[in-house]
C-alpha cells in the first residue's frame, strides 16, 4: 500500500485547503494511506478529515527557521512514498525537504494564475525549488500555460488536473427570485484581489429601481492574512456610504455554504486571478447560473447558456452585467442551471480526476 503525505499550512477555509482534503479523501478511498502534516493553526475542515479517518497531525513551530528545519525532518523520517502540497510555501517547504537526495515523489500544486509572482525575490526563489518537484499539478490550463512561457524548463513536470467538486448535503430549496430580487451568492475571502471594491462601486451605479431588483450576499473570510481585514473593512465604508445595506450583504464564513448557494439564482465570483475557483465549480454542480470575471478556465467554464462574463477592472462591465442577470426570467435561470450541471459533470467527474491523481502517484 501506497503511504503518502499532504504537507498544509493549515486547515482553514480556503479553497487550496478544501481541494487538498478532497483530494486526500480521493485517494483513501482508493486504499492508500494517507496522511496529513499542518504547521500553522487552523482548523475549518479538520472534522471532514476526522469523518473520513485520515489523521492529521500539528507541528506549529517556534519560527521560520525551524520549521523549515523540522518540516524537512518529518518528511524525509516518514518513509513516504509521496509528498504532496498545494500554495507556493509548502510547496518551497515540500521541495527544500528533497535537497540531498530522495526516494519519494514530490507532488506540488499550483494554484493560481497570478503571472506577478514571478517577479519578485521570494517568488523567484520558490520557483527556482520547483525543480525538485517530480510534477507540478496546476487545476487549470491557464496556470499551466503561465508556468510553461516563465518557466519552460519545467515543461516535462507540468500536468493540468481540474478540481473535482465534493458538495455538502443541500436540505434547502430553490425558489427563483425570491422577494422579487435576483439573488447572487459570492463565496470567497475578502481580499482585493476578490474584488469586493469594485462589486459596492458597480452597485453604486445602479438606479435606484435597478438596485431594487438585486441582492447579493458574500460570506467568506475577513483576514487575508493575521489581522489584515483592510478589503472588508473599506468594502463595508463604501456600503455605507452608498446607501446599499439592502443591496450586499457581508458574512463571515460558515460550514453549511452549499444549502446557502444551492437557494441562490446566480453564483458569483469578481477575482482579478484565479486557479480553479472552488466556488464557480460548486455553482455549477449545484445546477447554477454563473457570474464571473475573465479568470482561470473561464472559455470552458462559462458561455451565454449558463452565465455572464465581465471585466474585473471596469466597474461599468460588472454593472452591466447585474442588470443583465436581473432581466432574466424564472424560465431562463433555470435552464442556464442546468447547462451548468451538464458543464460541470463533464469537467468535473469525481471517478476522472480520482483516476489521474492515483495514476500520478503510482506510476
Amino acid at each position: 500500500m501506497s503511504r503518502i503525505l499532504f504537507l498544509a499550512s493549515n486547515l482553514s477555509s480556503g479553497g487550496a485547503e478544501k481541494q487538498l482534503i478532497t483530494v486526500a479523501k480521493l485517494l483513501k478511498e482508493r486504499r492508500i494511506d494517507v496522511r496529513i502534516i499542518c504547521y500553522t493553526r487552523g482548523d475549518f475542515y479538520a472534522h471532514i478529515l476526522e469523518e473520513a479517518n485520515i489523521p492529521v497531525q500539528w507541528h506549529i513551530f517556534a519560527n521560520y527557521l525551524l520549521r523549515l528545519i523540522g518540516v524537512r525532518k518529518l518528511i524525509r523520517n516518514g518513509n513516504f512514498d509521496a509528498v504532496i502540497s498545494f500554495l507556493d510555501t509548502p510547496n518551497f517547504l515540500n521541495n527544500f525537504a528533497a535537497l540531498g537526495g530522495k526516494k519519494w515523489k514530490v507532488i506540488t500544486g499550483e494554484r493560481s494564475s497570478n503571472e506577478s509572482k514571478f517577479s519578485n525575490f521570494k517568488g523567484k526563489l520558490f520557483a527556482w525549488f520547483q525543480r525538485y518537484s517530480d510534477f507540478i499539478v496546476c487545476n487549470s490550463e491557464n496556470a499551466k500555460s503561465m508556468w510553461r512561457r516563465e518557466y519552460p524548463q519545467y515543461k516535462k513536470k507540468l500536468k493540468t488536473i481540474y478540481n473535482t467538486v465534493e458538495l455538502q448535503e443541500v436540505t434547502s430549496s430553490y425558489f427563483p427570485k425570491r422577494e422579487g430580487k435576483t439573488n447572487i451568492v459570492i463565496a470567497a475571502s475578502y481580499s482585493y484581489n476578490k474584488n469586493p471594491i469594485g462589486i459596492v462601486k458597480a452597485l453604486s451605479l445602479l438606479s435606484f429601481e435597478d438596485k431594487s431588483k438585486i441582492k447579493i450576499d458574500w460570506y467568506g473570510r475577513k483576514e487575508v492574512t493575521t489581522g489584515n481585514t483592510k478589503a472588508y473593512d473599506e468594502a463595508k465604508t463604501l456600503i455605507s456610504i452608498h446607501n446599499l445595506e439592502n443591496v450586499i450583504m457581508l458574512h463571515e464564513e460558515v460550514k453549511g455554504i452549499h444549502d446557502i448557494m444551492y437557494q441562490a439564482d446566480f453564483i458569483g465570483l469578481f477575482s482579478k486571478y484565479e486557479g480553479m475557483p472552488n466556488s464557480i465549480c460548486e455553482g455549477m454542480m449545484l445546477g447554477k447560473p454563473i457570474i464571473m470575471t475573465k479568470v482561470s478556465d473561464f472559455t470552458k467554464l462559462v458561455d451565454k447558456t449558463n452565465g455572464f462574463l465581465c471585466d474585473y477592472d471596469n466597474v461599468y462591465s460588472i454593472r452591466d452585467t447585474f442588470i443583465s442577470a436581473t432581466s432574466l426570467d424564472e424560465n431562463m435561470l433555470k435552464e442556464m442551471g442546468r447547462n451548468s450541471k451538464i458543464k460541470a459533470e463533464i469537467l468535473f467527474s469525481r471517478e476522472q480526476i480520482s483516476k489521474q491523481w492515483y495514476d500520478l502517484i503510482t506510476t
